[in-house]
């Protein structure tokens, strides 16, 4: 353990990115790569949890595997979870701890998809989402229900959106989990927004209004509008 994070660096990664556009009116997107095997992420986890209950933030938790092997394997924990981290390792900015960090490490929280930061630094996690609420918006995404169908209406704002993903997020609200073994023994961690699954749903040109629908979604949902796999988020929305 180092300054209060854990490194997985058996992958040697890259980093570099630039801070893309953000939007002023509509939520900014909180990413919390957490794990229960990790000691330093409950307090991260209890940030996310705050994060979660403003209506200005979208606060999504990815629960990776690769601290299974520590003698705890968590139980919300996905592949796609971990890779998606992976994913996002080259491309955002990692100024921390005053040098830049390399692989991936918990807790992380990475914010509209563009800055990576220690997922328990309140001080400079609020203070990034304070910044990208202040960027104007470039688009709009609205939800919802018809039906048994969830429909998603993509919107351009002036002329700063370009050609995105349309990316579904299932998620659990809330779960309790009692830990029994590895670093966390004996703890009780409540967690928040736990991603399930990601799906890509369409791709966006950014130039049109477009409307998506998707069937049988019936768990709450966020969409988030990104460029690329793992790029900045143009636009995001939830709905329970």
């Amino acid at each position: 353990m180092r300054h209060g994070i854990r490194f997985f660096t058996s992958i040697t990664l890259v980093v570099m990115a630039a801070i893309a556009p953000a939007r002023a009116d509509t939520p900014v997107v909180v990413e919390l790569f957490t794990s229960q095997g990790c000691s330093a992420c409950p307090p991260a986890d209890r940030l996310l949890s705050e994060l979660a209950a403003r209506d200005d933030v979208i606060a999504l938790s990815f629960h990776v595997d690769y601290w299974d092997y520590l003698g705890w394997k968590d139980t919300l924990a996905t592949p796609q979870s971990t890779q998606r981290q992976r994913t996002y390792a080259p491309r955002v900015n990692r100024e921390l701890i005053g040098r830049k960090l390399r692989g991936s490490f918990t807790p992380e929280m990475v914010i509209e998809g563009t800055d990576s930061l220690i997922g328990s630094d309140r001080e400079d996690v609020l203070a990034r989402i304070a910044a990208h609420a202040r960027v104007e918006d470039v688009a709009e995404v609205d939800l919802r229900r018809e039906g048994d169908a969830l429909v998603i209406e993509l919107m351009p704002v002036g002329s700063g959106a370009a050609m995105a993903n349309v990316r579904l997020v299932q998620f659990i609200p809330r779960a309790v989990v009692d830990i029994r073994r590895g670093e966390n023994a004996g703890r009780t961690i409540v967690y928040t927004n736990v991603v399930t699954k990601i799906t890509d749903v369409a791709r966006w040109d950014g130039r049109a209004p477009q409307t998506v629908r998707v069937r049988n979604i019936d768990e709450p949902v966020a969409v988030l509008v990104q460029r690329g796999e793992a790029g900045s988020i143009l636009a995001a929305a939830q709905i329970d």
